[in-house]
């Protein structure tokens, strides 16, 4: 199977008009598409993301009785958080004929539109979940039916946000992870970080085809490691999604306008150029991790100084 595009993220909410309400405000996201489909159990708002190139953030709230959503909800204690990622792909049932293969287990939805799967190893325990449509099938989330959204004035300053640069997941061994990934979706990959470059995590950031976001791993090293811990209490789960701003001085006075604090501020130079990034936590945006970053000139952050990211068949992770 190959993803083809990443069409979404979406959030679950037991507040969907609070939500919304503070993407468009602190984030600048536009609502775009509404809907309420009892039948499957949904509610829901999409919103443009500036500079996405057709990714896309969708907040679900549950609606009727019996919703799956709400029982997600009750099942995390009734707290907001990253729900799916919502890809296309070529053939839904090549899909689910190679994911029975491997170990996973789809679940269809949508009258069968759509299947619904964690597509981390299975030995690993379940990880990020992925939603997954068809060509042609164009509702994923009780969308079917959507409607024109009426966006509002969105209240304030907003962080000036210019793209979704990626999705971050956690994971015991960068390469067991992206072996997996590029042999069951396709994601290619880009860059690692050297293994002593940081005392506590490495990374490998993959391309996904079709897509303008790219796929982060993260890892442990060492000792009580931030990753080995949300690890213990999360698995193999996303653990932050990153936003690019096109001005660091305006992202932070509209966190400040909206009294949304930030932590672990880190800036450096790379080959001349400044780079700057930081975190929201997960209570200030609606469940899920956010970290913002700004780069003088483009690569330079992330990408200058780090290697190619060939996937070696071992590699001693440090742990």
């Amino acid at each position: 199977m190959h993803f083809y595009r990443i069409d979404h993220v979406a959030q679950v909410t037991p507040d969907l008009d609070g939500q919304v309400a503070l993407l468009e405000g602190l984030f600048g996201f536009t609502p775009v598409r509404t809907w309420d489909s009892a039948e499957e159990g949904t509610r829901g708002v999409r919103l443009e993301i500036p500079g996405s190139w057709g990714q896309a953030w969708e907040v679900l709230a549950p609606s009727g009785d019996g919703s799956a959503l709400q029982v997600w909800l009750d099942e995390h204690g009734g707290r907001a958080g990253l729900h799916h990622i919502g890809a296309e792909v070529p053939d839904l049932g090549a899909v689910r004929a190679e994911l029975k293969t491997r170990g996973l287990k789809p679940i269809a939805g949508g009258g069968g539109r759509w299947l619904e799967a964690s597509l981390s190893p299975p030995e690993r325990g379940p990880g990020v979940l992925f939603r997954m449509r068809g060509p042609g099938a164009l509702g994923m989330c009780g969308d079917e039916d959507a409607r024109p959204a009426a966006p509002t004035s969105g209240g304030g300053a907003s962080l000036g946000i210019v793209g979704l640069d990626h999705v971050c997941q956690a994971f015991p061994d960068r390469d067991e992870l992206a072996r997996w990934y590029a042999d069951l979706a396709g994601f290619v990959p880009v860059w690692r970080t050297p293994l002593e470059e940081h005392p506590d995590m490495a990374d490998l950031v993959m391309n996904i085809p079709g897509s303008a976001i790219c796929w982060e791993i993260i890892m442990p090293r060492g000792e009580d490691s931030f990753i080995e811990r949300f690890w213990d209490r999360n698995g193999a789960a996303a653990h932050h999604v990153t936003f690019e701003v096109a001005d660091w001085d305006r992202a932070m006075a509209a966190c400040a306008e909206h009294d949304t604090p930030t932590f672990d501020e880190e800036e450096g130079v790379t080959d001349g150029a400044s780079w700057r990034h930081t975190f929201i936590h997960p209570k200030h945006t609606g469940g899920v991790l956010v970290q913002l970053f700004w780069e003088e000139r483009p690569g330079v952050w992330v990408r200058s100084d780090k290697i190619p990211a060939d996937i070696p068949v071992a590699e001693t992770s440090g742990t």
